[in-house]
């Protein structure tokens, strides 16, 4: 692949990570953003243009966190949500 080619997606990539807090997240919480990105279709969970305007991701982390975290998971998706896609909203 050209580094003409690369330079976007990286472009891209790197904004997205940038609006993702820098903070503790479970490993429970990780795998279910995880698996959430996946289903819907984006690039990964840190890809918030994706993630936070798809029905899809909202449904299978919430699905995946109901069935495999804490509570505290639960409260901790929420204000990340909040955070993250509170200015899409």
């Amino acid at each position: 692949m050209k580094l003409s080619t690369l330079a976007p997606l990286a472009a891209l990539l790197s904004f997205a990570v940038a609006d993702f807090p820098d903070e503790d997240i479970s490993e429970c919480l990780i795998m279910c953003l995880s698996i959430g990105a996946g289903v819907a279709g984006c690039a990964s969970y840190v890809d918030t243009r994706c993630t936070c305007h798809s029905i899809a991701f909202k449904d299978a982390v919430g699905k995946c966190l109901q069935k495999s975290c804490i509570k505290e998971d639960i409260d901790t998706a929420a204000k990340l949500h909040q955070k993250v896609c509170g200015h899409y909203e």
